[in-house]
């Protein structure tokens, strides 16, 4: 401690000493608030610093953007929307074929760039964008360049907005895709050219079959009426042949076209009841006659745990194992042949509805050479020249037969060996049948009915074909007139009453189609006059023929050429279908009192030809199914009889449309046509009409379970 000097004035030490201490305080403060202001000029660098740093971040990211735009081939742009400019990359100079001095362009400018065509949707995309109503803006069109006109997407989005969430502005890129679009446009070019080509590739089918079936079926139908003449030996030979090269003709040429359905995608299957064991035996029994000539044994075999009804197209089935068996008989000249049919061992990945069949084909014949059997199903493909000279043939049976069975969830295969024969393997999925009472059977034979009695109106403008109609329905006992054209049918129709129409489609001045819209144009107009059946008599055999000439109005179809069997199951069809559409109670156009109309004659409660025809002759089956019937119609009398009662119109509707089906199945046609009446009257909600139509049908029942009980007592 620092003492004062002798005679020195203690105040003016004391004074001396808070100045001193005042001093070292305002040095402290100097030094803090130095320190202070050098922490904060630290903190300024490291912000600059980093600030820099950032800087560089962003302009190398910018820098390594600008490369991928680069290397991407596309024009950046931002649009300054406060501005109403838009700032243009580089590359859009280069794009348009132009030098760019100025990158900024006025929104305008660029506008009249654009297609007229194109503008509208950039300023809906570009609206769409601003609005929120999309995510970003893009749009594909067409802007004007030193070389034309380019093809340029345009893709953005809003990179920036006000407080009040306003856009402010728009950031994106355009590419041009001149190329791309060139090749879209040259692929939707061929694309076209491809179609275009199979339209004509259908036509010509179309039209070559037409063509061909027009002299074929008056070739066939002559050489058959020939067969019916006095003939000496030598001419019925000669007769034969002659038979037997138009038979393989149509062949050739059914064969063609349904190849040319299953290439083009239009073949269609059906999904129908029927018995497999019937169907098989009916395709291999066409054959029997020439295994017969060559001295050869055909053998089936069904197993036991094959269900009897599936569900399934028969005719296809039916197509593929007549082939097989066709193929099997034409190279094997000693021996046998044996077709059998089991469950597959796989019945996996099915639906539980489904299961798996199993077919074989085998034979004793000539067999095929190892190296050949991988190309035997392949279009217009024979083992060798050698086979072809010898037997004939163009390959497609079987490549139609490998496809139809992979159509049918299946696969073909041959195992074989030359000398020893051939065994053809395919499996088919079917569905279980469902428990109905009617299965598709196939019918026995038509030979040529006679149809005593019926006036046939028929248009035809061939001479030959013409002369074979003559003939085939003089052996009809039908009478006929002749039309020539559709007009003058329409005119023969409405002067005349005719039974029938046997209408060829394809006809000068009126085509058949045009003509049958005439007449059912005219029969609704005039209800009195009923439905008059009308059987198309085309050429013409291609996918969705059939279906054209029965939305016309048509009753049934058939292809020439025409055997007299098929012709009478299209009238049969027709007339049938007379009974389901022309006597039809229209409940627009008649009343209670027309339901009492009486018949000139009562027709049979069930017809029961058509039903032992229609099951194959097998009376054991039709007792089964008599018995069957009575049971539905008792349960279906008595729920229409409480639908009655209760006002139920939807249930009585159901009960009377699924009787009105089995009755029709079973040729309770009178029966089906009076629940076709109930069935009307309920749709229109005529409670009156309803009654008296359901009294008479329970009259008709009523002889329909007596018929039935006759057969099962018998």
């Amino acid at each position: 401690m620092t003492h004062p000097a002798p005679g020195a004035d203690p105040q003016d030490a004391l004074a001396r000493l808070e100045a001193s201490q005042q001093r070292q305080l305002e040095l402290v403060r100097r030094v803090v608030a130095l320190t202070a202001e050098r922490d904060k000029l630290a903190a300024r660098v490291r912000e600059q610093d980093q600030a820099l740093d950032a800087s560089h971040k962003v302009l190398v990211a910018a820098k390594r953007h600008l490369m991928v735009a680069e290397a991407a081939r596309v024009a950046q742009w931002e649009w300054d929307m406060a501005g109403g400019r838009v700032l243009l990359g580089r590359r859009w100079g280069r794009m348009i074929g132009e030098e760019v001095e100025d990158r900024r362009w006025e929104l305008s400018a660029l506008e009249a760039r654009v297609h007229p065509d194109d503008l509208p949707l950039v300023r809906q995309a570009l609206k769409d964008a601003l609005s929120g109503q999309a995510d970003r803006y893009i749009a594909e069109h067409r802007v004007s360049s030193a070389n034309g006109w380019i093809w340029i997407e345009s893709v953005g989005m809003v990179t920036e907005r006000d407080a009040a969430g306003a856009p402010l502005r728009l950031t994106g890129f355009n590419t041009d895709i001149t190329a791309r679009r060139t090749m879209h446009a040259e692929i939707e070019q061929a694309r076209a050219q491809a179609e275009a080509s199979n339209r004509a590739k259908s036509e010509f089918l179309a039209n070559m079959s037409h063509e061909v079936r027009t002299p074929l079926n008056a070739v066939m139908g002559l050489t058959r009426l020939l067969h019916q003449s006095p003939l000496n030996e030598e001419q019925r030979q000669h007769l034969e042949l002659i038979d037997n090269s138009a038979t393989s003709l149509l062949a050739l040429l059914n064969d063609v076209l349904d190849l040319s359905k299953i290439e083009a995608g239009k073949l269609v299957f059906e999904q129908v009841r029927f018995d497999v064991g019937r169907w098989v035996r009916e395709a291999v029994a066409l054959h029997r006659p020439a295994a017969a000539k060559k001295g050869l044994k055909v053998e089936i075999e069904i197993a036991e745990d094959v269900p009897w009804k599936v569900a399934g197209d028969p005719g296809r089935l039916r197509q593929v194992i007549s082939n097989l068996v066709s193929n099997a008989v034409k190279f094997t000249d000693a021996g046998r042949i044996a077709v059998t049919v089991r469950l597959a061992p796989n019945q996996g990945e099915l639906r539980r509805d489904q299961l798996r069949l199993l077919f074989t084909v085998r034979d004793t014949g000539i067999g095929v050479e190892q190296d050949k059997q991988a190309h035997i199903f392949e279009a217009f493909t024979q083992a060798d020249a050698s086979i072809t000279r010898r037997y004939g043939g163009t390959g497609l049976g079987l490549a139609i037969c490998a496809r139809l069975v992979s159509m049918m969830g299946g696969s073909l295969n041959l195992l074989s060996r030359p000398g020893e024969g051939s065994t053809f393997r395919f499996t088919a999925v079917f569905e279980h049948a469902a428990d109905e009472m009617s299965v598709l059977t196939e019918p026995a034979p038509l030979e040529v009915v006679t149809l005593q009695g019926l006036h046939v109106l028929v248009a035809e403008d061939h001479a030959v074909n013409e002369l074979l109609m003559r003939k085939l329905l003089t052996q009809m006992g039908c009478t006929f007139h002749v039309a020539r054209n559709g007009e003058e049918a329409v005119r023969c129709w409405r002067e005349r009453r005719f039974d029938l129409v046997l209408m060829d489609v394809q006809m000068p001045v009126l085509s058949g189609l045009d003509a049958v819209a005439q007449i059912r144009a005219v029969e609704a107009a005039e209800p009195r006059r009923g439905h008059t059946p009308v059987v198309a008599l085309t050429a013409h055999a291609m996918a969705g023929d059939r279906e054209r000439c029965l939305a016309a109005g048509m009753d049934s179809y058939v292809s020439k050429p025409v055997s007299p069997a098929l012709l009478a199951q299209a009238i049969q069809e027709a007339r049938a279908a007379r009974r389901e559409a022309g006597d039809a109670w229209d409940p627009g156009q008649l009343g209670i009192e027309d339901l009492f109309e009486p018949e000139a004659e009562l027709p049979p409660a069930v017809d029961m030809r058509q039903l032992v025809r229609t099951l194959g002759g097998d009376l054991a089956v039709v007792r089964e199914i008599a018995v069957a019937m009575r049971s539905d119609m008792a349960v279906r009398r008595a729920a229409i009889a409480a639908a009655l009662r209760d006002g139920d119109a939807t249930a009585g509707q159901e009960q009377v449309h699924a009787l009105k089906g089995a009755l029709a199945s079973i040729g309770a046609h009178q029966a089906a046509r009076q629940a076709k009446n109930v069935e009307n009257a309920w749709r229109q909600g005529d409670w009156d009409t309803v009654r008296a139509a359901a009294e008479l049908l329970e009259r008709e029942v009523e002889r329909v379970d007596a018929a039935l009980e006759e057969v099962v007592d018998d």
